[in-house]
């Protein structure tokens, strides 16, 4: 059966990004068939998987616009294939901002993405989708086509406030759009031991969320930036970094859902 998770956060630098990329890349390992979802217009997980959506390319905008137009005979349309990392990507890039403004005031709107994901998650085990660091129109649509939600935080002060924020628009999103949607689980990242902050922080969310806040802490590794920028996963990069080996335990915990 198919699980589809949004992986969202409105604050920008808390690893949202190379969360996405290495959780899916991590459950192609496994030999799960995993699509990846760009929907950021900032195109950080096309260019961090190598496939940084040209000029002119099919990205995930046109297939949202085929959606809205009801004229869409090709679904897996732009989705192309990382054959090292053995998973699908489908690009974003700079024009979805525009496509996003257009939406704004269309009622139709956060309805789009779930049917283009009804139409091709058959093909699929996990469908991850990386949204942009907002709660707007995009995530918002991210929260209607998915079945639950996966949320990295930085356990400073702000960062809590904002899990708040994300869960009180998921219950929203549950009252008015889609009442499957669930709480995949909380990841905490950029651990940092010597931090009294955010150790004391993240222990807060362990006391508030239970089980639903992972075992696994995610340290900050500057191989991260180096492996997107050569185009791959962390995992496929650098196995044996400290990061990846923290990722590969998440998809562990990930995978023990799967099975519950």
């Amino acid at each position: 059966m198919t699980k589809v998770i949004a992986v969202v956060n409105q604050k920008g630098g808390v690893g949202k990004t190379t969360t996405a990329i290495n959780v899916g890349a991590g459950l192609a390992k496994h030999g799960r068939s995993v699509l990846l979802i760009d929907m950021d217009s900032q195109g950080n997980l096309s260019r961090g998987l190598g496939c940084k959506a040209k000029r002119g390319q099919h990205t995930i905008r046109d297939t949202l616009i085929s959606v809205g137009n009801n004229n869409l005979t090709n679904p897996f349309k732009g989705i192309v294939t990382n054959k090292s990392e053995h998973l699908d990507i489908m690009p974003a890039n700079r024009q979805l901002f525009g496509f996003e403004r257009s939406m704004i005031e269309n009622e139709d709107a956060p309805f789009l993405l779930n049917r283009f994901v009804n139409c091709v998650r058959s093909r699929y085990d996990y469908i991850l989708i990386d949204c942009s660091p907002s709660l707007g129109i995009l995530t918002q649509n991210a929260l209607v086509a998915a079945d639950s939600v996966m949320i990295p935080v930085d356990p400073e002060f702000f960062g809590l406030e904002g899990v708040k924020v994300i869960t009180d628009t998921m219950e929203l999103v549950r009252k008015n759009m889609n009442s499957g949607l669930s709480l995949e689980g909380i990841v905490i990242t950029r651990r940092n031991n010597v931090s009294i902050a955010k150790r004391t922080n993240a222990e807060a969310l362990r006391q508030k969320f239970g089980d639903k806040v992972y075992k696994t802490e995610l340290p900050s590794s500057v191989k991260a930036s180096e492996a997107a920028a050569c185009g791959m996963s962390l995992l496929r990069y650098q196995s044996w970094n400290h990061l990846a080996k923290a990722y590969a335990s998440l998809v562990e915990e990930v995978l023990a859902n799967e099975r519950q």
